[in-house]
């Protein structure tokens, strides 16, 4: 029976194989940790897009806010005149709509001008910013603000 398990009782050899194995485990580990490594990198650098973009299309509704007056009254999308500048990889664009007016009588916020029977005016816009990054990065962002008291 002894002779039977001989062949199987050489234990040269095994370092080796135990060794290549190990180098083997190694490998597989360094591969899952690089790719996770570089998953985490496009997760990183999606979120750096993402927000680039927000603040673009948020400087375009700002430069929107500064062009509402009394005298825009186009009740058709316009692109904002002029146009917001490009931030760096980030292109904003808008546009400006007028909406409405509402009407309401009251008191000026206005020191010592007392109460107003002929009321005033609000202007209400609708603004959409768009900022727009690198790999197709784009968030749009829509407001509707108010212009006024305008009195009347």
């Amino acid at each position: 029976m002894r002779a039977l398990w001989r062949p199987f009782g050489d234990e040269r050899g095994m370092v080796s194989v135990v060794a290549i194995f190990v180098m083997i485990m190694m490998l597989v580990a360094g591969v899952f940790l690089v790719r996770m490594s570089a998953t985490e990198g496009d997760i990183a650098y999606s979120a750096m897009w993402a927000e680039g973009s927000f603040h673009a299309a948020d400087a375009a509704i700002n430069v929107g806010l500064d062009q509402m007056s009394p005298a825009s009254s186009n009740p058709t999308a316009t692109a904002l005149s002029p146009a917001p500048p490009t931030l760096g990889a980030f292109t904003p664009t808008g546009t400006i709509q007028f909406a409405g007016t509402t009407r309401q009588a009251g008191y000026s916020i206005g020191s010592g001008t007392g109460y107003n029977p002929g009321g005033f005016a609000f202007y209400t816009y609708a603004l959409v910013g768009t900022g727009t990054g690198p790999r197709s990065a784009q968030r749009i962002v829509d407001v509707q603000a108010s212009f006024g008291p305008v009195a009347q």
